[in-house]
């Protein structure tokens, strides 16, 4: 009789450590999920604010306003007592890596889940350790274009220092940006301009020298968009070139 209940409290002990470690487990799956879900967040937040402002978000604190992430919002760590942070974006779209240098950087299975994609939709893991962003905004890829290349920050055409996009400075109107092909901006190398609510389906005008539609400048235009150049000819573009309209 001993043994037989002996045998029956072993099996029960073994049963609860392995319900403690299932537990355990849940939870720490749990926690990764809350964890990508919080870069999701970030990621919206940091599209939201390109196409609102029209540059881009240097700092993390940019994102935690009332408009975007809230003041309030909060990282959660992996481990319980670790700090979890953000680092600045610069000019790049991307979320550091938050689980590097933390406790269970080398948990091999709690790394696969949060490298995969089961929740992620507006970011994605890449180059071996980065959280890169997706804009899925036609014209926050644009602003991304520019300011990344060229730190666009909506000054007014002819402002000194001089860039290379600008806004309408006689029409007061920072909805119809201007993009040249340098900072000089030469009328003659005007590359494009258009009005922001126009930017997705046209029309957009284009420089009428057709060997500079193949400048970086254009590549962010959305496929089917109109385009006319500065003498009427009609243009559309397609997924990889501007072709005339005939």
């Amino acid at each position: 009789m001993i043994k037989i209940l002996l045998t029956f409290f072993l099996t029960l002990n073994i049963l609860n450590a392995d319900d403690a470690v299932y537990i355990a487990q849940q939870e720490l799956f749990l926690k990764v999920k809350t964890i990508i879900q919080e870069e999701e967040s970030i990621a919206r937040a940091y599209e939201s604010y390109i196409l609102n402002t029209k540059k881009l978000p240097t700092t993390f604190s940019n994102l935690k306003t009332d408009e975007y992430l809230g003041t309030a919002f909060s990282l959660t760590p992996f481990v319980v007592g670790e700090v979890a942070s953000i680092t600045d974006f610069g000019f790049k779209k991307e979320i550091n890596n938050r689980l590097k240098g933390t406790a269970l950087e080398n948990d091999v299975s709690i790394k696969n889940l949060y490298e995969s994609d089961l929740f992620r939709k507006k970011t994605y893991f890449y180059d071996s350790d980065k959280i890169g962003i997706k804009l899925e905004d036609d014209f926050a890829n644009h602003l991304y274009f520019l300011s990344s290349t060229a730190g666009f920050n909506l000054i007014k055409c002819g402002d000194i220092p001089k860039k290379k996009y600008c806004w309408n400075k006689e029409l007061e109107d920072k909805n119809v940006i201007y993009i040249y092909k340098d900072e000089t901006q030469n009328a003659a190398e005007l590359l494009m301009y258009y009005s922001v609510e126009k930017f997705k389906t046209g029309p957009i005008i284009i420089t009428k020298d057709t060997g500079l539609h193949s400048n970086d400048e254009f590549t962010s235009i959305p496929k089917g968009a109109l385009l006319y150049d500065t003498e009427a000819v009609k243009y559309i573009k397609t997924r990889d070139s501007i072709e005339v309209v005939k």
